[in-house]
């Protein structure tokens, strides 16, 4: 697919501030319209600008921006709430935000300085959205080797590279961009998406997130100013905003059990048809077409309990002020494998089941009810389940702290 131009006649006006309690009010009338636009948007591959735009300005991307830099100071629990509302009327707006809510998180933790926050806050507080480009094509997972910012000629830092993959970045207004600087050091390089040099591309190929707006981004000759490159993580200790961003997968797949739940129901109300040696006459008095809801809300109840949980948890460790506590985060990790194990593996399931409420039918393209279980799975294939099991398990029976990576 071609190159795309960013953010296309969007609207950048002002967003709505007010508190926490305000923006959420906000909220589901944005649902409601994206949840009847994702059928044929996702079949299509019909890009949700429009929805991006409307949650920008409605104040919610805003959320975690504390009330000391003019915020609405929003908590984890708060940000992971509005992603699984998102998801469970579009799973790939809800991931496609993950950068930006992920450099907010960063912004909060101790990889970020007094400087930084006032920076990147105020301008986040003013609608900027984030997106990322981190891994090369090349190499091991992650890797940023072929892509450098290193001084030209003339002395000014030019960014070069290409990133087949990268979250959120056609909706976005800059990219964090991972790269390694002249010293062989890894470093993030913010750039604006409009600026000469950055192309995006719309061509991520996956079966499952069609529409994260995360194809390749290729970056030639970018000019990047001396502020605009800030030190990257070493991936040697661990910090409470990658474990935010595993979270989030884990928040995004409850989000799609949410919404699997309400295509249950709807297609059993108002499509089903029973079996010629059904016990009942409507497939909404089937015994085992309710008992397959039932297992599809229990698990999808499940699932937003167990994200939800381990979100108090990291509250609990950031407003404690233990956010350079060691011990205390890799427990913090442990507790977000915990629930990302249990709860992407139930969203599994629910897609799964959903075929249980109907015959042949429900596969009708024009229903478009597989995006659940092939959105799921694409989620749940971000980072290997079974070293999430190993680390837990190492860590319960010889106390072997996680991976400090951001990919665990």
């Amino acid at each position: 697919m071609t190159a795309t131009t960013p953010r296309v006649g969007t609207s950048r006006r002002q967003p709505l501030g007010g508190s926490v309690g305000d923006r959420l009010a906000r909220l589901p009338g944005i649902v409601a319209d994206l949840a009847r636009e994702d059928v044929a948007a996702e079949r299509d591959r019909v890009l949700q600008y429009g929805a991006v735009d409307r949650l920008r300005a409605a104040g919610l991307l805003g959320m975690r921006v504390p009330v000391r830099y003019g915020g609405p100071g929003g908590s984890v629990r708060d940000v992971l709430g509005v992603v699984i509302e998102v998801a469970r009327a579009s799973s790939n707006v809800a991931q496609a935000l993950r950068a930006h809510f992920g450099y907010s998180e960063r912004l909060l933790s101790n990889r970020a300085d007094e400087a930084e926050r006032k920076l990147w806050f105020a301008r986040v507080n003013e609608g900027l959205v984030f997106g990322n480009a981190i891994t090369d094509g090349t190499g091991r997972s992650p890797s940023s080797a072929d892509t450098t910012v290193l001084p030209a000629a003339d002395g000014t830092l030019r960014l070069n590279g290409y990133k087949f993959y990268s979250t959120g970045s056609l909706f976005a207004d800059v990219i964090a961009v991972s790269a390694i600087d002249a010293e062989g050091r890894d470093v993030q390089v913010i750039v604006p998406t409009e600026r000469r040099g950055v192309e995006l591309f719309d061509d991520w190929d996956g079966f499952g997130q069609r529409l994260t707006a995360s194809g390749g981004t290729r970056f030639t000759d970018v000019v990047v100013q001396p502020d605009e490159v800030t030190t990257a993580s070493d991936g040697k200790h661990i910090g409470h905003s990658t474990t935010f961003l595993q979270l989030y997968l884990a928040a995004v797949a409850a989000g799609i059990a949410r919404g699997v739940v309400d295509d249950a129901v709807a297609y059993v109300r108002n499509r089903a048809r029973p079996a010629a040696h059904a016990l009942a006459g409507t497939a909404a008095q089937d015994p085992f077409v309710l008992q397959a809801v039932g297992d599809i809300a229990a698990e999808a109840a499940a699932a937003t309990a167990l994200v939800l949980t381990a979100a108090d948890a990291i509250d609990a460790v950031v407003d404690g002020g233990r956010g350079h506590d060691a011990p205390a985060l890799a427990d913090l990790a442990i507790t977000v494998a915990h629930a990302q194990l249990v709860a992407e593996r139930l969203t599994l399931s629910a897609a799964e089941r959903l075929f249980d409420t109907g015959g042949a039918s429900a596969t009708s393209r024009a229903l478009n009810l597989d995006r659940h279980w092939r959105n799921a799975r694409t989620v749940a294939s971000h980072n290997p389940l079974a070293y999430k099991s190993h680390a837990a398990g190492n860590y319960a029976v010889n106390g072997v702290w996680p991976p400090a990576n951001g990919y665990f």
